[in-house]
């Protein structure tokens, strides 16, 4: 039998491991301190399920809304951080995110506010918008033949949306290639991984506005033939007859594969076929052009970084804990 000395020393050293291995993970985790994967494991079972019910309904009858999803994310996580600003709606006094020039055309608020009616029937105060968005973009994407990922959750919902953030911390669709590498680096993202996220627009969807300067006008000299040079002429052609010069409402896909989650982006961007100037300028830079054919060519590696990098854009600037709020409607802050 052990003595009760060497029992003592045993269990100092266990203790001491267990420490160490504690530590160890919370520094490895990818999550931001207070999220979870089991984060409304006790408080709401089901949240996770009604969320992916819900989303399932929405893209059986329309395929679009998976771009929608993945781009509400972005948007909001992009701009102060994943705390469901996005959602909000204006003011008398306050004109938020939804009113910015970038946000033109965002879709999916009616339906995460229609999810989030159902959670709070299910478990009322309990799950954040700033929570739905991240599991809707996720589930959306699986179900248009793109990866999974885990999704941690714990987000709180902030209690302001300034349109002027928006703009200011946005790409915007006539970026080149410099400015869209600055734009992630303040987020802390590679321009690899700018390239990988690019990637989103697989399953987008946008208005004429967006497309519009790559077609007419292009270096300014007010000349309706002024066309992006790096635009493959006959796809030129092809757009102006979807979008006329001056209008900026008619839809159209980003992708050849419309509503499947692929790598055709990157294969259509190889093409000088890439909707926005945001798409053909990742091929006016060496590092660009050569992640573009590594992509177009392996699917593979495309979904796992993909994957990654939408896991590392939730944490941005979370609210947990005592910040924040959980709103019981996405488009309106709490009465205090």
């Amino acid at each position: 039998m052990a003595s009760p000395r060497g029992f003592s020393t045993s269990w100092v050293l266990f203790s001491s491991s267990v420490v160490v291995f504690a530590t160890l993970c919370a520094a490895i985790s990818p999550y931001a301190p207070g999220l979870s994967e089991n984060f409304y494991a006790k408080s709401c079972p089901q949240a996770a399920e009604i969320v992916e019910h819900y989303v399932t309904a929405y893209l059986k009858k329309d395929s679009t809304f998976a771009g929608a999803f993945n781009r509400l994310q972005f948007h909001d996580c992009w701009v102060g951080g994943c705390d469901g600003s996005v959602l909000l709606n204006s003011t008398a006094t306050n004109s938020a995110e939804r009113e910015a020039h970038v946000n033109f055309g965002l879709r999916g608020i009616k339906e995460v506010d229609e999810i989030k009616a159902a959670l709070e029937y299910a478990c009322p105060g309990v799950v954040s918008c700033a929570d739905i968005l991240i599991l809707a973009a996720r589930d959306a994407t699986v179900k248009a033949g793109g990866p999974w990922w885990p999704v941690a959750l714990g987000r709180k919902d902030a209690s302001e949306s300034v349109d002027l953030l928006a703009d200011g911390n946005l790409p915007f669709p006539v970026f080149p290639f410099p400015l869209l590498v600055q734009n992630f680096a303040r987020k802390n993202f590679s321009a690899r991984e700018m390239v990988v996220l690019s990637g989103a627009h697989t399953i987008g969807q946008t208005h004429c506005n967006g497309v519009l300067p790559h077609l007419y006008n292009f270096t300014g000299g007010n000349n309706a033939t002024d066309i992006d040079p790096a635009m493959y002429k006959g796809f030129a052609t092809f757009l102006k007859k979807l979008c006329p010069q001056g209008n900026r409402t008619n839809t159209l896909f980003i992708d050849s594969t419309a509503g499947k989650f692929d790598n055709a982006y990157y294969k259509n961007v190889l093409a000088n076929k890439g909707i926005f100037i945001t798409d053909s300028t990742l091929i006016t830079n060496s590092l660009g052009k050569k992640l573009v054919t590594s992509f177009a060519k392996a699917k593979s590696s495309f979904f796992e970084e993909f994957a990654a990098g939408m896991v590392k854009m939730g944490n941005l600037g979370v609210l947990t804990g005592s910040q924040g709020e959980i709103r019981k409607q996405c488009q309106f802050v709490n009465h205090k």
